[in-house]
């Protein structure tokens, strides 16, 4: 062989020796510069040792070339292998939270001795230790409003009337379903709720809970609200001492906790809705009810509310009641009021249905007993010798007095003063409890 050929041969199996460790061990980029570069040294060194004979030459490069493309398709199809699984064994994992001065959030704020001294003077008042030195005061008129602990300064004047007990009541606890509703608030009042002033908070303007076995035997509170119109003279046509001493004579003789509900409010006045009984006298006023106040009168007798109306007098110290016209049919009270209620903004043709209470009528033994219709001491010499009602739907909801009620519950010199303070509890007690009412919560609680 000749020594053109054999290094011919050489150099061919070192080309394609380095070309194999090159692929094995070196990465794609660096072998492809590699490869270049060894292509070119061996075609400078093959073109140099063939002269004369290039046809070999080509021969050489072209078989080459060809392991070369081999090789290459080779090794790139078995590198898009790798990748594939390469990228399928890719897991992407959250990093850890940053824990850095995580308490930092919790610190509370620094309160200073200044502050914590008028924290301290904020506090609820100290409870006196004897709570039976508390007087009844809570009647309005007679008595101030106020309260009087032992070795302190009284601020109002004791009426005499029979303090009110202190009660405390056991309550049996309920444990409520699941099922239980805003509404089950006003479900079984008789049993949960046994100590009902616990609801007396401004929502409720009263509930009372009856015995079916003893109708004395009847409990919880009431707030008296009293109507004030415009030309109402308050010597005149009010009675203020009345409705203070009827409260006074209801909470000493039944387990009713009774008072007033503020000083007096109007018939437009958005409260009136929840008063469970309103109280309006007169005498020779007149008239002058807005369209506002007539719509919510009518709105509120139509809901369940109920109005007692009375015609008062006062006793004069040398005529008496007789010389007043007390108890007398067709005054102008008597004609202005009823006008009233047959207004069409009012009542209209429901308003007009005026029936004399009969003397076998609930109302004369709700509380007391009295079977010989209503006292008429307060209307001696008069014509009048009924009460008045007006029904809707079959409940009272307008008692209407020419027989001057309100002088028993107001002077102290009244004839027969018990039995109308006691007709007057008969009026409460009947008129917050019969189907219907505003303050009927019996009829939630069958």
């Amino acid at each position: 062989m000749s020594e053109a050929k054999k290094i011919l041969y050489y150099a061919l199996g070192i080309s394609a020796l380095v070309h194999i460790i090159i692929i094995g061990l070196l990465e794609p980029e660096a072998v492809t510069w590699l490869i270049a570069l060894v292509i070119v040294v061996l075609i400078v060194f093959l073109w140099r040792a063939t002269t004369g004979r290039r046809g070999a030459l080509f021969t050489g490069l072209g078989l080459a070339i060809c392991i070369l493309a081999i090789a290459w398709a080779v090794v790139f199809y078995s590198g898009l292998d790798e990748d594939v699984e390469r990228e399928k064994l890719i897991r992407f994992q959250a990093p850890p939270p940053i824990l850095e001065k995580n308490f930092d959030l919790a610190k509370q704020p620094e309160i200073s001795e200044v502050q914590m001294e008028m924290l301290a003077s904020m506090g609820p008042p100290d409870i006196p230790p004897d709570i039976t030195g508390l007087a009844d005061v809570t009647a309005v008129g007679s008595d101030l409003l106020g309260s009087v602990l032992p070795s302190t300064q009284i601020l109002g004047a004791f009426s005499g009337a029979k303090a009110e007990e202190l009660s405390f009541d056991q309550v049996e606890m309920v444990q409520l379903s699941e099922t239980s509703a805003p509404v089950q608030e006003a479900l079984s009042l008789r049993q949960e709720l046994l100590n009902v002033g616990d609801l007396d908070y401004g929502r409720y303007q009263a509930i009372l809970i009856q015995d079916p076995e003893n109708k004395k035997n009847i409990r919880g509170f009431f707030n008296m609200t009293i109507i004030d119109y415009d030309l109402a003279d308050k010597n005149a046509d009010r009675f203020p001492t009345a409705v203070e001493e009827l409260m006074r004579y209801i909470r000493d003789y039944s387990k009713i906790n009774a008072r007033i509900e503020g000083t007096t409010i109007r018939l437009s006045d958005r409260n009136l809705a929840k008063a469970p009984f309103i109280y309006l006298t007169g005498n020779n006023a007149i008239f002058q009810f807005t369209d506002a106040e007539k719509e919510s009168l009518g709105e509120y007798l139509r809901g369940g509310g109920f109005l007692f109306a009375d015609e008062i007098r006062k006793a004069d110290p040398d005529e008496g009641l007789a010389g007043k016209d007390a108890g007398v049919i067709g005054t102008s009270f008597d004609r202005q009021f009823k006008a009233l209620l047959k207004d069409p903004l009012v009542l209209g043709n429901d308003g007009d249905k005026w029936q004399k209470i009969p003397k076998d009528h609930d109302l004369f033994f709700s509380f007391f007993e009295f079977r010989d219709g209503p006292p008429m001491g307060g209307a001696p010499g008069g014509n009048v010798f009924d009460l008045e009602m007006l029904e809707l739907r079959g409940r009272v909801a307008v008692i209407f007095s020419d027989l001057n009620i309100s002088w028993y519950w107001g002077d102290p010199t009244a004839d027969a003063r018990e039995r109308g303070l006691q007709f007057g509890v008969n009026l409460i007690v009947y008129s917050l409890t019969q189907p219907g009412g505003i303050a009927n919560v019996s009829q939630f609680t069958e």
